[in-house]
């Protein structure tokens, strides 16, 4: 998957430069202006363990960046660099941190699936994620519960 989508960028990257290569009267008059071209398709994910595997790439990208905001880490914490293109290798296992964050996902689904539904009065409003515990650090606070108060 990683090196297709750097062989999808850097076919990208080639095709931007040419373009700025050329003069600004070469546009054809009826191309659409830069913000409505699309992108060609991403290739599937691949190496999805926990994530299900008909996921599509846009919603695995959703739920990274989700994880990542919840973590406040970026993609190398869990993700592995490709040895030969130094890029992301984001199908390798080679990152320990992937294995924690695959057992962290279950326990998580565990959680909202085995136990927060028993909770039916009041129903939780929301589920447990990443930023509950977390809460936008790679190793969250030990919590401490402030000292009582003498009456």
């Amino acid at each position: 998957m990683t090196r297709s989508l750097h062989l999808l960028a850097a076919l990208t990257l080639a095709v931007s430069a040419a373009g700025f290569a050329q003069t600004p009267d070469a546009k054809p008059a009826d191309a659409p202006p830069a913000a409505q071209q699309q992108r060609p398709p991403m290739p599937p994910p691949s190496n999805l363990q926990v994530l299900p595997k008909d996921m599509t790439a846009e919603q695995v990208i959703g739920i990274m960046r989700q994880w990542s905001g919840d973590l406040g880490v970026h993609c190398s914490y869990c993700h592995a660099k490709d040895a030969a293109t130094g890029h992301m290798n984001f199908a390798s296992d080679a990152n320990p941190m992937k294995a924690r964050a695959r057992i962290m996902a279950k326990m998580t689904h565990t959680i909202n699936a085995d136990y927060l539904t028993q909770l039916t009065d009041p129903m939780p409003e929301h589920d447990v994620n990443c930023g509950t515990c977390h809460r936008g650090m790679a190793k969250p606070a030990v919590f401490t519960p402030p000292a009582e108060e003498k009456r």
